[in-house]
């Protein structure tokens, strides 16, 4: 789990060499009075952050929960595509469960909740970030935390990795 000590100064992510899977995941309430439809979704996401925060192993090295308006969506990153996958085909995890249950819904017309994620890999010169005066946040939390100035003071030295 991230820290939530706030660092003086600028910082950035160092990958370390490695590629990171990013993970966006989420719902949409398209209909929120249809409550019924829409909160086992809800409630099968903390089952498996709850999961995958007590079994490492899995891959997931860190998440963050965002909601706006009608959108709930988690941010994770993953140490490996290979990883992701596995979890989600997984017989012996929450999602593959979960999925099975929205997908028996969706076919009987239930359009009260929508889900989306996208993936992303990124790795050294391929990804960028600075947090000024902030804990550790994002790619950051997810791989390790070190001072701008030895990858470079703009976005462009960061990206060459």
């Amino acid at each position: 789990m991230a820290s939530t000590q706030v660092h003086a100064g600028r910082r950035t992510a160092d990958l370390d060499g490695r590629d990171v899977v990013v993970f966006v995941i989420g719902m949409r309430f398209n209909r929120l009075r249809d409550v019924r439809a829409w909160l086992p979704v809800f409630g099968a996401m903390p089952r498996m952050l709850r999961e995958l925060a007590q079994q490492p192993e899995r891959g997931l090295l860190h998440a963050r929960t965002y909601w706006s308006g009608r959108t709930l969506m988690v941010l994770q990153y993953w140490r490996s595509w290979e990883l992701l996958q596995q979890y989600a085909s997984a017989s012996d995890a929450e999602h593959l469960p979960a999925w099975r249950a929205f997908n028996q819904r969706a076919r009987r017309g239930g359009a009260a909740v929508g889900i989306f994620h996208e993936t992303y890999l990124v790795g050294p010169g391929r990804a960028e970030s600075v947090y000024v005066q902030m804990p550790e946040h994002g790619l950051a939390a997810a791989t390790r935390s070190v001072p701008v100035a030895p990858r470079g003071e703009r976005a462009a030295d960061r990206m060459r990795g």
